[in-house]
């Protein structure tokens, strides 16, 4: 049995666990997030002046973008000339599946010609998949950037991770990323291998939720890493079996916003199959990213972790910069990367950023921080007009994830008259409770809380917890779903 594991406190609390494992206290001299301000500053500008002459020279979609625009990219030389150059939309990207996104491949350079992997994004507003490239250069970059990331999120080398993505038909970041962060410190990984039998196929490949939560017991995983809801659901079938989870210390529970109520819940629940201190992260994370950015205290932030190799801007409709700490559009710029490479690229997400040093860690690169309730982002795409008003359903289900004995949960926008488009909408809250919850009392307080956030009162509706998530069906559970009538 390992040393029982504790979250650092404070930046002196965290340097000392740096220190205590070789690998991470040899890499620190060259992890760039704790060096000064001036020193990321200067590492960035060097590598956007790098990154714009590969643009000019190898990038289909920026070399006639700089000629439509007027721009001559040797003159954007830092960081701050950034704002100079307009924003590039989901809609520009996906125009022909992100293929004029691929550098060109330059044969003077093994590690950039040689493509090495293409993950896709999934949940497009358009169904189809969009194309992620990653050279030989990238995927030793994000070795690196894993590493880093680790660290972040406090991952040991001596940890046993279970990988709870599903194996899907589109190869995305969440189970591939998975197995590259744990390659990148030497972590021991298990699969869960789960998912939905592919329509079509002859053979069932994939494992049960129960083979995993045997294989969780009996091969001693201390760290799980899926898609929150998955693993919520996965911790709640445990419990109810009096599984042995003593030993899981850590949850990277990704894909979704997991609000502080739903982490509360997932380790309270741990805690009664013997666990003791349990760290769960949502870190934030996106296909365009090729990551997802780690807390170092749960809601303290999701780090940069390798400044050298993004920089983030929170934008308003125009491209123009917010100032620190006001919410607004994320929009990301690549400065170190061969394959796919974008410039001020809108992710989809209103999020808020600081520059400020981190009071939890010390490191002094950019985070995305809490703008509502207890999630790191916004979709665009998700902003209501109901009743008439643009509401934001973050704070909604950031209202309904936090009440005690709500275990799943689901909005339905809908019509008074479902055949008579300008009828009164209606919002109807699907929730599947806790067993021993008193209904009437639940029904009352989210009632009041959800009135409260968007000054609607929704319709309350008890039901089986399949009726909402099914794991064995979707990826992850859809919170919100508009069934007014369109056009």
């Amino acid at each position: 049995m390992s040393k029982q594991f504790r979250v650092p406190k404070n930046p002196k609390e965290v340097m000392e666990w740096i220190n205590s494992i070789p690998m991470y206290k040899e890499d620190q001299p060259l992890d760039l997030s704790f060096k000064s301000k001036v020193e990321i500053r200067v590492a960035q500008d060097a590598n956007l002046i790098k990154q714009m002459e590969r643009l000019e020279k190898f990038s289909p979609y920026y070399r006639e973008k700089f000629k439509e625009w007027g721009l001559d990219p040797k003159s954007i030389k830092t960081i701050d000339d950034l704002e100079k150059i307009p924003v590039t939309t989901k809609e520009d990207y996906m125009k022909d599946r992100g293929e004029s996104f691929k550098l060109d491949m330059d044969f003077n350079n093994i590690m950039e010609y040689i493509l090495y992997e293409i993950t896709y994004t999934t949940g497009t507003t358009s169904g189809m998949p969009t194309r992620f490239y990653n050279t030989t250069y990238d995927m030793f970059m994000q070795s690196w950037m894993f590493r880093m990331g680790c660290k972040i999120g406090y991952l040991e080398p001596t940890d046993v991770v279970m990988n709870l993505f599903p194996f899907h038909f589109i190869p995305h970041i969440g189970y591939y990323k998975t197995m590259h962060f744990a390659a990148a410190t030497g972590m021991t990984i298990c699969f869960g291998f789960t998912g939905a039998q592919l329509p079509g196929f002859p053979y069932n490949i994939h494992r049960p939720m129960q083979q995993a939560i045997e294989d969780i017991e009996k091969k001693n995983v201390n760290v799980f890493s899926g898609i929150g809801s998955y693993i919520r659901r996965l911790i709640m079938v445990a419990e109810e079996q009096g599984r042995d989870f003593s030993r899981v210390n850590k949850v990277q529970a990704l894909g979704e916003a997991v609000p502080k109520g739903m982490r509360d819940d997932m380790r309270k629940r741990l805690q009664k199959m013997g666990a003791k201190e349990v760290f769960i992260t949502n870190a934030f994370g996106f296909t365009e990213s090729q990551t997802a950015f780690q807390e170092c205290q749960e809601l303290g932030g999701a780090h940069q972790g390798v400044p050298q190799m993004y920089y983030f801007e929170v934008v308003d409709e125009k491209g123009k910069r917010k100032p620190d700490g006001e919410p607004g559009l994320l929009c990301i710029t690549h400065l170190d990367r061969r394959g796919t490479c974008l410039l001020r690229y809108l992710v989809g997400d209103i999020v808020a950023i600081t520059d400020q040093q981190c009071p939890h860690c010390g490191r002094n690169d950019q985070r995305i921080v809490t703008t509502v309730g207890s999630t790191y982002g916004t979709r665009t795409k998700e902003l209501l007009k109901v009743k008439g008003t643009l509401i934001n359903p973050e704070i909604m289900r950031d209202a309904v994830a936090n009440t005690a004995g709500v275990i799943e949960y689901q909005f339905i926008i809908t019509k008074e008259k479902l055949d008579d488009p300008y009828s009164t909408d209606v919002i109807k809250l699907l929730v599947g409770a806790d067993k021993g919850a008193d209904q009437n009392k639940l029904e009352g307080e989210l009632r009041d809380k959800v009135r409260r956030a968007v000054e609607i009162t929704p319709k309350v509706e008890f039901v089986q917890l399949s009726e909402i998530f099914n794991p064995g069906d979707t990826l992850k559970a859809t919170r919100i779903i508009d069934q007014r009538p369109q056009g």
